[in-house]
C-alpha cells in the first residue's frame, strides 16, 4: 500500500515539476509545442477558426500543419454527415413523389370521386383494426366513406371512414374483426361474405359447398353489398378450408388486396349513405 503512495507521490511532484517547467520557459518552441499539442488534444475545439494565431507562435511550421490538417479532417467529417442526412431526406422525398405521382394517375381512372388524405397516426395495440386519417368534415369526409389504397398499380379495399371530426376522421380498417365486406368470388359472381380476423388475413364465410372455389381466385366488392361500391378489389383466396361435418357453408383465407402495413396515404370516395340504412354484416358487425 505504501509502494502505491509512493508512486502516486512521485508522479505527482513530477507532473508538478514538469507544469512549471513549462511555465517558466513559454519561450522555449519545444515547451510551446508541447503545450499546444496536449491543449489540442484535450480541447481541439479552442483552436478551430482563423482567430488562433496566438496559440501557435514559435510553433514549428509542420506542427502547424499538422493541427490545420486535423481541422480540416474534423470540418470535412462533419460536412460529410449533414451530407448523408441530406442525401437520406432527398431520397425520401423522391420516393414519395414517385409513390403520390403513381397514385394520383391511378386515381385519375378511378369511376368514383373522392380525395388523397394522409395516415397520421397507427396504434400499435390496433395495427390491424383502425388509423386516422388528416381528413374530416371539413374536408367533405363523412362517415361511412370508402377507403381505397393504391397497391401494384391498382386500387383496393382498405376499409371505410367510422367516426369523422372537423380535421381528422377514424378509418375501420377490412382487417379488423369488427369489419365485414359482400363479395362476388370472380369470375363466376357467387357470393360471400369476407370477415376481417384482426391480422393481416381476412376470412371468408357463407361459401354453398358445392361452388367449385380454388387457392388464387379473386375477390372483388359485390353489387348486393351496400356500404362499398361493386367491383373494388379486396383479395383473393390463399387457402380453401373442407367443409366441416355440421356445417353447410365452406370457408377459406383471403390475403387482402392491400397490405395496410406499406400504406401512407389512402384515397376516400364520397358515398352520402344515410346512417340509418347501414346494416349488420355490411360494414360492421354487432
Amino acid at each position: 500500500m505504501s509502494r502505491e503512495k509512493d508512486a502516486a507521490n512521485y508522479a505527482l511532484v513530477f507532473f508538478a515539476a514538469l507544469s512549471v517547467l513549462l511555465l517558466l520557459f513559454p519561450a522555449s518552441k519545444f515547451a510551446h509545442t508541447a503545450r499546444i499539442a496536449v491543449s489540442y488534444s484535450l480541447y481541439p475545439s479552442m483552436h478551430y477558426g482563423a482567430k488562433y494565431g496566438h496559440f501557435i507562435r514559435n510553433v514549428p511550421a509542420n506542427f502547424v500543419s499538422l493541427l490545420e490538417t486535423d481541422q480540416e479532417n474534423r470540418a470535412l467529417k462533419n460536412k460529410v454527415r449533414d451530407l448523408e442526412v441530406k442525401l437520406r431526406n432527398a431520397s425520401a422525398l423522391t420516393a414519395e413523389n414517385e409513390r403520390l405521382a403513381s397514385a394520383l394517375r391511378l386515381s385519375r381512372s378511378l369511376p368514383w370521386a373522392g380525395s388523397w388524405a394522409r395516415i397520421v397516426n397507427k396504434t400499435p395495440a390496433d395495427w390491424y383494426g383502425s388509423f386516422f386519417i388528416d381528413k374530416g368534415s371539413d374536408d367533405g369526409i363523412a362517415v361511412n366513406d370508402t377507403v381505397l389504397g393504391m397497391q401494384d398499380d391498382r386500387a383496393g379495399l382498405a376499409g371505410r371512414v367510422l367516426e369523422v371530426y372537423p380535421k381528422f376522421s377514424k378509418v375501420l380498417l377490412l382487417t379488423n374483426s369488427a369489419a365485414s365486406a359482400v363479395c362476388a368470388i370472380s369470375p363466376g359472381g357467387l357470393e360471400a361474405l369476407v370477415e376481417g380476423k384482426g391480422t393481416w388475413l381476412l376470412k371468408m364465410n357463407y361459401v354453398p359447398e358445392e361452388a367449385s372455389v380454388e387457392a388464387g381466385s379473386e375477390l372483388l366488392t359485390s353489387p348486393g353489398g351496400l356500404l362499398f361500391p361493386a367491383g373494388i378489389s379486396v383479395g383473393k383466396v390463399t387457402k380453401v378450408y373442407p367443409r366441416e361435418s355440421f356445417m353447410n357453408f365452406i370457408t377459406a383465407d383471403v390475403a387482402p388486396a392491400v397490405d395496410v402495413n406499406t400504406l401512407k396515404e389512402v384515397f376516400v370516395v364520397r358515398r352520402n349513405i344515410p346512417g340509418d340504412l347501414t346494416g349488420r354484416g355490411q360494414g360492421e358487425k354487432k
